[in-house]
């Protein structure tokens, strides 16, 4: 907690230490406070300031190398010319100095220890005083042995001036070590005044939890910030509280807080200022400090975590661990009890801490996962963030090529835009802004009869409406490869991005036609007259403007009959509605899932065809209606029922990869070269899904078929998806290990390996986004999922170890 700023700033209930002391001797009548700095004197600098905030004057020395608890008052000997008081800064005390002073100058003391009683006295300076009240013997930090009081000096002192000169100039000295045996041999008058109240010594993370609580409980005579809005319960200004969260005093919430629905905060909870829970989380007996984000579902029990950090959704932090700043905890991430983690720390998800973290990260290797750049927005996807990303990016290109840049309908992706763009600019990159649009009209843009020399898009992903995406495509509208990946990443983690004068940076473009030229290709290429002439009427769900507008011109253009449901996303609330109106009208619906890349449909008897369902027939259709020398597609993980098909229909396959930007890559090279943009990106990739669909009812349209006949007259695939943490280190170990198996087949699949099953087959990937392996288990039985489910979890668990 204080590796970047010192002791004295860790906050007690939002304040730091220091904070809580000022405000004391203020309220106690002390005007002027000199503070000794050392260790990182900046932040406390700069939160006093002169003083003025908080009603007192305040002046500060530095000790350039340590000079003790004594050499460092010496420093402020010119500004110490009256009665002064000597407190650390790190103590949380409530004490009557009033009465201490006036004890002080009743017993005319040189100096006045200020003394506590205590149970266990070990830890600190014993002291034994006579009736009157005058010091007799003291002894720092005795051990079982030596114990002879239970009374001990709790560092606050009254002093006069004339003392300091008791004091060397240089070298360390301290006030109980040194000083006051001196003083004492001189016979000096030294005194001990035993003070009621509260004193928390903050030296220990266990004392700085307790001081927390016993704050929460009343049992510390300081002001508590914030309103009080039940018994224990405190919060700030601005902070919201979801109707149904639950709040269990005692806690404290500072400014600006944000509570989410279903979390659970307290009993024993303090969250700093604009601090943020997510959906479901639950915190309790923890500290939250300042700006820091948790996570949906996360779990905090009797830790700390410090401020700025991010705990992403499913952790877990166990009890007495510490999270340093500015840490980013990867989803599922569990923090074992006692960890501390240093700060500047990222661990990716699904990882295990078990120990002290110091000095590296448990990261995944690469800033990419399978679609672009993703992470939690304002958080860990900021603008700050967005313009390394466009530098990065430009710095892979040359001075003065365009690059082609888009967004979602969302008003934080036109922020991140915003600096993205200025990012691309800064280094001497053009951009041509598309302002709101989808990710394949930014593809097809960059891709096709445009002179660009890439792309970027950027969203709210559909998968979880906190995460925010910047997708980069290069000049062929294709997904960066991983030799490209590297050349962004190096040039974001070194920073070294090229240096432009003001008269050469990028200059911004409003290109017009953009969705036309889209709309135009369509239609000179897919058959949609088919539609018109086969389907009465057309049933349509999306909730992007641009794709809406597509859609309209295009079905307008061809004369086919359709309706635009109008609602708000509501996943299944929304497919249910736009099932029951394609059952009423006896007709086809199309759901254009967020993003219009996956695609579901609805059949005339209002049946709902899921999307990866939807997406295999899709490929059926072109594997019916390709040309005859037109090779077909598929991915490692697509249902051998296609496979089978194809090579009933006599079609060539080429198998590709998963991973997408390698997917595409591949598909690109083998369709060879064209003019058509439809021809090699083909839409049963999954990555255009109004031109997916529109495709699979002009071949419906054709054959003349409902789309209720072909779906049921296509085979069904038993598949199921899994997921197992597997950390990234071990990734090579785990995937050499399955290789050696007597079911692996190493040549059955172009990435990945495939185990071979008396009962069916199981595809296992290593993922590209978690540290995990992604595993699909298909059987033409639907009685032998559980059956392969089950050997593939023990042997990769057995294997995972």
């Amino acid at each position: 907690l204080t590796e970047n700023i010192p002791k004295p700033m860790v906050s007690v209930l939002g304040r730091p230490i220091m904070e809580h002391i000022v405000r004391h001797l203020q309220s106690n009548g002390v005007d002027d406070i000199v503070a000794t700095l050392h260790y990182k004197p900046r932040p406390i600098r700069d939160h006093f300031g002169d003083g003025s905030e908080f009603g007192v004057n305040m002046h500060y020395t530095l000790e350039k190398q340590p000079l003790g608890t004594a050499g460092s008052v010496k420093l402020s000997e010119a500004m110490l010319d009256e009665t002064f008081l000597v407190i650390g800064g790190d103590a949380l005390v409530d004490f009557d100095f009033r009465a201490f002073l006036d004890f002080h100058r009743e017993k005319n003391a040189r100096v006045s220890l200020c003394l506590m009683r205590v149970p266990d006295p070990g830890e600190f300076g014993v002291v034994i005083t006579d009736a009157e009240g005058r010091v007799q013997r003291f002894l720092e930090k005795p051990g079982p042995s030596e114990v002879f009081s239970d009374t001990v000096n709790t560092g606050i002192y009254l002093i006069e001036p004339e003392v300091l000169s008791e004091i060397p100039i240089e070298g360390a000295f301290d006030f109980a070590g040194d000083l006051f045996p001196k003083l004492m041999e001189q016979d000096t008058s030294i005194y001990g005044y035993v003070a009621e109240g509260y004193w928390g010594d903050i030296g220990s993370i266990a004392q700085l939890r307790q001081s927390n609580w016993d704050m929460l409980d009343g049992k510390v005579n300081l002001p508590v910030s914030g309103n009080r809005i039940q018994d224990g319960v405190w919060i700030g200004e601005n902070t919201e509280i979801a109707p149904d969260a639950v709040i269990n005093g005692p806690c404290w919430l500072g400014d600006g807080v944000l509570v989410r629905s279903g979390a659970r905060i307290g009993p024993y909870a303090m969250l700093g200022d604009g601090v943020e829970i997510d959906r479901n989380a639950t915190i309790s007996r923890s500290v939250v400090m300042r700006n820091s984000f948790v996570g949906e579902l996360a779990d905090l029990r009797n830790c700390i975590v410090a401020s700025r950090d991010i705990i992403e959704a499913e952790c877990e932090i166990g009890a007495e661990a510490v999270i340093g700043s500015e840490c980013r905890l990867g989803p599922r991430v569990v923090v074992n009890s006692g960890v501390l983690i240093w700060p500047n720390k990222e661990i990716d998800s699904g990882s295990v801490i078990s120990e002290n973290l110091v000095w590296e990260s448990v990261s995944r290797p690469t800033i990419f996962g399978s679609r672009g750049v993703s992470g939690l927005a304002n958080l860990h996807v900021t603008p700050e963030f967005a313009a390394m990303i466009g530098k990065a990016f430009g710095a892979t290109l040359k001075r003065g090529q365009r690059v082609a840049v888009s967004r979602d309908s969302h008003p934080f992706s036109r922020l991140i835009k915003r600096a993205l763009v200025s990012g691309l600019l800064a280094v001497g990159i053009h951009v041509d802004d598309l302002e709101e649009t989808t990710a394949p009209i930014t593809r097809f843009v960059a891709g096709y009869g445009h002179d660009c020399s890439g792309s970027v898009h950027i969203r709210v992903s559909e998968l979880h409406s906190e995460v925010a995406t910047i997708e980069l495509f290069n000049a062929g509208g294709l997904p960066l490869t991983r030799p490209a990946r590297r050349k962004v990443e190096a040039a974001f983690h070194r920073a070294d991005f090229p240096k432009v004068s003001m008269h050469h940076v990028g200059e911004l473009r409003y290109p017009g036609r953009v969705t036309e030229r889209y709309i135009d290709h369509i239609v000179e290429y897919l058959d949609l007259a088919a539609i018109s002439h086969h389907f009465k009427q057309l049933i349509y769900f999306t909730s992007d403007e641009s794709t809406e507008r597509v859609m309209n011109e295009i079905l307008k253009k061809q004369d086919v009959s359709h309706m635009r449901i109008s609602t708000r996303w509501q996943g299944e609330e929304s497919i249910r509605q736009i099932a029951d109106i394609a059952r009423l009208n006896n007709a086809i619906g199309m759901v254009l899932l967020p993003g219009s890349e996956r695609l579901l449909l609805v059949d005339e008897d209002g049946e709902t065809i899921a999307a990866d369902r939807t997406k295999d027939l899709v490929t059926a259709a072109f594997i019916r209606s390709a040309l005859p020398d037109e090779p077909v597609f598929l991915s490692a993980n697509a249902p051998a029922y296609l496979l089978d098909d194809a090579k009933q229909q006599h079609r060539k396959v080429e198998t590709l990869r998963v991973e997408p930007a390698a997917m595409l890559e591949q598909a690109t090279k083998l369709a060879g070269e064209t003019d058509r943009w439809l021809e090699f990106r083909h839409p049963y990739l999954g990555f255009d899904a109004m031109v997916a669909g529109l495709y699979l009812l002009s071949h419906l349209g054709r054959e003349g078929i409902s789309l209720r006949d072909f779906d049921r007259k296509l085979p069904i695939s038993h598949r199921r998806q899994m997921s197992f943490a597997c950390p990234w280190d071990a990734m090579g170990r785990v995937m050499r290990s399955l290789a050696m198996l007597k079911e692996a087949d190493t040549d059955a699949s172009p990435e990945g390996l495939r185990l071979q099953h008396e009962n069916g087959s199981i595809l296992v990937l290593p993922s590209a986004d978690h540290p995990e392996l992604l595993v699909t288990v298909e059987t033409s039985e639907s009685k032998a999922v559980t059956e392969l489910v089950e050997f593939a979890s023990r042997t990769l668990q057995r294997i995972i170890g």
